[in-house]
């Protein structure tokens, strides 16, 4: 199976819990992801909040959501 990492940089969290994402860029490895880090960190907006980047690692191929949800609240049916 291939792993691919995602690296997002994350919004403010909103009073109802949102969190929304800008998705930068799908990278081969996580230094990929990292070296991506490094070249945008000192750019407008992305400087002003360097806690919020986020690597996630995701098999290609593979569900990463296997449940239902309710639509009301976004939680997963079991």
């Amino acid at each position: 199976m291939t792993t691919v990492y995602f690296l997002d940089h994350l919004e403010e969290k909103q009073d109802d819990g949102y969190q929304g994402r800008k998705t930068i860029g799908l990278y081969s490895t996580a230094e990929r992801a990292r070296e991506a880090i490094r070249r945008l960190r000192d750019m407008p907006g992305f400087r002003d909040y360097p806690e919020r980047w986020c690597i996630v690692e995701r098999t290609l191929d593979k569900d990463d959501w296997t449940e239902g949800f309710d639509i009301a609240t976004d939680e997963p049916i079991r």
